[in-house]
């Protein structure tokens, strides 16, 4: 039957095609590892690509089936065309061809930045056809497609009846129905409010954005306003806007904002953690939450794979396995199979069946995610429980990538260059190690500000629709609200870009906005004092009348609040994993092997990629460390001839080495520093 075999012959052919052109440049996500690891895993990495070209080919067929019901339909109206093998082939080919431009151009000019992740040519060479597009533009070419698509349908199925071609009008039912699936699957609504019933225990939200830098929720001091959402908490809430977290690093942050405890406590120290430490040993947030009859959740994209990791124990969890396993990154696949199927992953069809692609790294959903905290909002309301939702994206994370319109607010008109819509060379570990290596003047600064300001601005949004739901909802009165993030992000303020990789002066990668909105809460209020992110759980306990654990390392701060003093605390900060040689690190700072020695996936069976065991201990004694309080900052470098020190006037001049000038005041940091840096076990000062 020319209806079935000639869809599966043409996918096949043009699967074929793209596999050969994928082989013959093959490449995979993540960071590198030994050659003879990578080898153990061959036979992972056949069955992922085995996988993937088996999705393609499904992809494919499906966009060839309206070929030959258009051609069946058009060969009926006139003797020109000719419902032959030759004719429907042809027609399948252009079936699934237009389809495919269609997703193309949709997803050029809605995410610009998912194309470009993996293209392997220059992306400016997008850019007059990227111009040319429009939102308009983009819809009327989806009613063309959608009336092409119906039009042949309804006419095959038309003259298959006149017919009585009872086998055609069977098929033709059953591919009506598969697309009336995909159609009504690839639709999300927003939830209707939600008049939930008195609960004596308030609900929380707690909405946090990857790589948020403080000084873009507190307007002062920076020039643009891109937070007039999370203002508007503030001004109803608690801004702490000195809030700094131990270190820098996803995955470490998050385990001492949730469990209340330094790192060196907790044993999470960078993003590769040993899967035994990932049990946590202390109870979370989240388990004390569960305890009191809360129902927990957790949302989040690529960035948010460590809440699963971790022994967090949220009841509800919606977000991707542990990302930095070799088996998930073989999954994803080689980057042409990988950016052709990503172009149609991006919806709930995609996060149900190729989960690896729907969170890749990279790729904003902060729609999705948004809309996803809404309706568990809905859920949990309906049942009048008090709820714990945790939204984590990766909405300001590099590679900075925003959705339509926002990745064009600051960007100049005339801007030619490689960044237009991403920060670029950030597809492989290499090409990310090789970026860490240069200083500013290998970057078009400006743009990457640019890129992250649009960013913040679209996690803004998000922010204010959810915020809008529960005002209509009727939760206000009755909801905790918190803005976070795991660290900020460093724009060469201290000769460098990423985070945690050093600490000199006001490191703006260690700070993060930190905003409390609601019962309990004073309202318009900024704590200019230090405050640390282990300090959140305890202080939140408090909010919620629940008894506080006493092997906590971080303190209620609300007594210091309500009576507007600082709690006159210490904050400590460690340096996270360098992938590069860092500009700015001592000339003789320890250094550890590149990332790809480093690394090692010591059980086979899960994948998981840890930092080798025999060079640990070298991690932990390479990094630097620092204390500091509101005006002082004392830094410890690690080198091979012994600590080094430097200090800052975090008031007067932020970024100058003072050391010499404050002996005494260096004498009290440097004790206070020392028994800090002693009670981390695995620590060997030199």
């Amino acid at each position: 039957m020319l209806f079935f075999y000639c869809p599966t012959i043409a996918a096949l052919i043009l699967t074929v095609a793209l596999t050969i052109l994928t082989l013959h440049n093959y490449s995979r996500t993540g960071p590198g590892i030994q050659k003879e690891i990578e080898k153990e895993f061959g036979y992972y990495a056949i069955f992922s690509l085995s996988r993937l070209i088996l999705w393609l080919f499904i992809v494919l067929f499906l966009f060839s089936l309206p070929g030959p019901i258009t051609v069946f339909s058009i060969s009926k109206l006139t003797p020109l065309i000719h419902f032959d093998f030759r004719t429907c082939l042809f027609s399948c080919f252009l079936s699934a061809t237009t389809i495919c431009a269609y997703s193309f151009l949709y997803q050029l000019l809605y995410t610009p930045g998912s194309i470009q992740l993996s293209f392997q040519y220059r992306f400016s060479r997008l850019f007059t056809l990227w111009k040319i597009l429009s939102p308009n533009r983009i819809l009327a070419l989806k009613y063309l497609l959608n009336f092409w698509l119906l039009s042949a349908l309804a006419a095959a199925y038309f003259f298959a009846t006149k017919e009585n071609n009872y086998a055609l009008i069977y098929y033709l039912s059953l591919t009506a129905a598969l697309y009336f699936y995909i159609y009504h699957s690839l639709k999300s609504k927003e939830p209707p409010p939600v008049q939930t019933t008195k609960q004596d225990k308030p609900n929380i939200i707690m909405i946090g954005s990857d790589t948020l830098r403080y000084d873009r929720v507190d307007n002062r001091s920076y020039h643009r306003t891109l937070t007039p959402n999370i203002n508007k908490l503030r001004a109803n809430g608690l801004l702490l806007n000195n809030c700094i977290t131990p270190l820098a690093r996803t995955a470490p942050a998050i385990a001492s904002l949730f469990t209340g405890l330094w790192p060196h406590h907790h044993k999470i120290r960078d993003n590769y953690p040993y899967e035994a430490d990932c049990k946590l040993q202390q109870p979370s947030l989240v388990d004390i939450l569960n305890d009191q009859g809360y129902r927990t959740a957790v949302i989040s994209d690529w960035s948010g794979g460590d809440f699963a990791k971790l022994s967090f124990n949220f009841k509800e969890t919606s977000l991707p396995e542990d990302q930095w396993n070799i088996k998930l990154l073989l999954r994803q696949g080689p980057s042409l199979i990988r950016s052709f199927i990503s172009l149609f992953t991006n919806n709930e069809l995609g996060k149900r069946f190729l989960p690896e692609l729907y969170y890749l790294a990279g790729v904003p959903l902060v729609r999705q995610l948004g809309l996803e905290c809404r309706q568990l909002m809905a859920r949990s309301g309906e049942k009048g429980r008090p709820f714990f939702i945790n939204l984590f994206t990766s909405a300001t994370h590099v590679p900075f990538n925003s959705e339509y319109p926002y990745y064009n607010l600051f960007t100049p008109k005339d801007y030619k260059g490689e960044s237009r819509f991403i920060m670029t060379r950030l597809a492989s570990a290499e090409e990310i190690i090789n970026k860490q290596e240069r200083g500013a003047e290998s970057f078009d600064v400006q743009q990457i500000i640019n890129l992250y300001d649009s960013c913040v601005k679209q996690f803004d949004d998000e922010v204010g629709k959810i915020v809008d739901y529960i005002e209509k909802s009727g939760l206000t009165d009755n909801t905790i609200i918190i803005i976070y993030s795991d660290h900020g992000a460093d724009f060469f303020e201290t000769g460098s870009w990423g985070q945690g990789n050093t600490l000199v002066g006001n490191d703006p990668s260690g700070r993060i906005p930190l905003v409390i909105k609601g019962p309990g809460i004073p309202k318009g209020m900024d704590f200019p004092y230090i405050s640390r992110t282990i300090d959140i759980m305890p202080t939140l306990l408090n909010l919620l009348d629940i008894p506080i654990p006493t092997t906590l390392d971080g303190v209620n701060l609300m007594p210091f609040i309500n009576a507007k003093t600082s709690p006159e605390l210490f904050a400590f900060q460690e340096t996270g994993i360098w992938l590069g040689k860092i500009p700015g690190l001592h000339p003789e700072q320890i250094l550890y092997p590149n990332i790809a020695e480093l690394l090692d996936i010591p059980n086979r069976k899960t994948g998981t990629l840890v930092v080798n065991e025999k060079y640990y201990p070298t991690v932990i004694r390479a990094k630097s460390r620092s204390i500091q309080n509101e005006k002082w900052k004392l830094i410890y470098l690690s080198t091979y001839s012994g600590p080094v020190y430097q200090l800052y006037d975090l008031e007067c001049d932020p970024y100058r080495d003072v050391l010499d000038q404050y002996p005494d005041i260096v004498s009290l940091l440097k004790a206070a520093l020392e028994n800090h840096m002693n009670n981390d076990t695995g620590f060997q000062q030199n």
